[in-house]
């Protein structure tokens, strides 16, 4: 299970600590709208108006990095604030994703983010020089499969679309390729999460592991003494955002957060 084996690295919990709370109205597809840089600062849930709720997901979820916490304590939890503040489910979707207090939703927003949080520290990680000079690629493989089999994706049609190349079947890309940012755009996926690390979907079950030099030069992505050089990874990187958010009410929201501003239809991080 995810939480089997915690990743309490610090870029992991410096990844979930930066982002600020937005409480919003907007449902899936008006939040699927919004540039990556904004989802990667920002804490929410679709249809979550509470503040309070959002920062208990977020205090949860540090300790779910941590390893002070397991899963199922993390989802009692939040059933428990769920109860104490009166939420009743529509009656028609009792159990289901739009059930806020549904082991289904519970458990999709805690490990999307913390799978978000881990995917980004050790994407961090491995733009250390050294590190990457000697593993300078990584593969993308099926960690776990879905909960529901008639919902696999197709991630070798997906690997295939977004121009990736293919090695005996597997999907095998340099670190700083491309390839990694295609598969994880909503500008060729609906259900991509705008991250070029893990999870690039939700309930994927797909993963990356690191290929070393050697194999590398085996495979002819890098010639033997091809030197590597590390991208810019920072959550401050790219302070402006250009989001296709025509809602009034959403720009609204992503204001009130104090995550930043719009001028026009540019989206500045920061106070006006």
């Amino acid at each position: 299970m995810i939480f089997s084996a915690p990743r309490p690295f610090h870029e992991a919990l410096d990844a979930a600590q930066v982002k600020s709370i937005l409480p919003t109205t907007g449902r899936t597809f008006d939040l699927q709208q919004l540039d990556p840089a904004i989802k990667r600062r920002a804490a929410f849930s679709a249809t979550v108006t509470s503040a309070d709720l959002l920062q208990r997901y977020r205090d949860l979820e540090d300790g779910l990095l941590t390893g002070q916490l397991d899963q199922a304590t993390a989802r009692l939890n939040i059933k428990q604030m769920l109860a104490e503040m009166g939420y009743e489910p529509d009656p028609e979707h009792i159990g289901d994703l739009q059930d806020l207090s549904s082991d289904t939703r519970i458990d999709l927003k805690l490990e999307t983010d913390v799978q978000t949080a881990q995917g980004y520290g050790w994407d961090l990680q491995g733009q250390d020089p050294d590190v990457l000079d000697e593993w300078p690629a990584q593969e993308l493989y099926r960690a776990f499969g879905p909960a529901d089999p008639r919902k696999e994706r197709d991630w070798a049609a997906r690997w295939e679309r977004a121009s990736g190349q293919f090695f005996d079947g597997r999907m095998i890309a340099l670190k700083n390729d491309p390839i990694w940012d295609r598969i994880g755009s909503p500008d060729l996926f609906d259900d991509a999460l705008g991250n070029s690390w893990p999870p690039f979907a939700f309930n994927s079950g797909m993963d990356v592991r690191d290929i070393g030099r050697d194999e590398a030069v085996s495979l002819g992505l890098i010639d033997a003494d091809t030197q590597i050089f590390p991208k810019q990874i920072d959550l401050n990187e790219g302070l402006q955002a250009s989001p296709d958010v025509r809602d009034a009410d959403l720009r609204a929201q992503l204001e009130a957060s104090g995550l930043g501003h719009f001028e026009g239809d540019v989206f500045v991080f920061g106070p006006a």
